[in-house]
């Protein structure tokens, strides 16, 4: 029987990519910071899936991720302290609740310059002005609209202009 967990919190650090030892398969682990209060809880995420591990990797330390599957809980006790839980997800699904912060190790600003960069060898610039001098005839139409309201105003409270 497994158990399932949906954890949601922040990456420590930034996710790192391993190869196993025994077979050579890639993997991705990180480490999510889940605040209870003051208290944190530590959980130890293991992505085998390649889109699992392309998320993961996308994201830096300190960014919100919510991360969904069978969950393990080992107990250890090290010679020189209190027993302690161990938890860990084999991560099924991973969700980035924001954008990568911009600049980060994760999303560097280079790909964000060539990702918003204008198109090469298209239409010519688009250029939105207003033609025939329309901007004096709205300025003049708001003022002419301001001058009625007050008019209005004046008339309802019984003062004259």
């Amino acid at each position: 029987m497994t158990a399932f967990a949906i954890v949601t919190g922040s990456l420590w650090k930034p996710p790192e990519r391993r190869v196993a030892k025994s077979g050579g398969r890639p993997f991705v682990t990180a480490t999510i910071r889940v605040k209870d209060g003051e208290a944190s809880q530590w959980w130890r995420i293991v992505a085998f899936s390649e889109g699992v591990q392309t998320e993961l990797m996308r994201l830096g330390d300190g960014d919100s991720v919510c991360v969904q599957g069978a969950f393990k809980a080992e107990l250890y006790k090290p010679e020189s302290g209190d027993a302690r839980v161990f938890l860990s997800i084999i991560a099924d699904h991973v969700l980035a609740l924001r954008q990568p912060k911009i600049g980060s190790a994760a999303y560097p600003r280079k790909a964000r310059k060539e990702r918003d960069a204008p198109a090469q060898g298209g239409a010519a610039a688009f250029n939105d002005s207003i033609p025939f001098g329309a901007h004096d005839v709205l300025a003049r139409h708001s003022r002419g609209a301001r001058r009625r309201r007050i008019r209005r105003a004046s008339a309802l409270s019984g003062a004259r202009t």
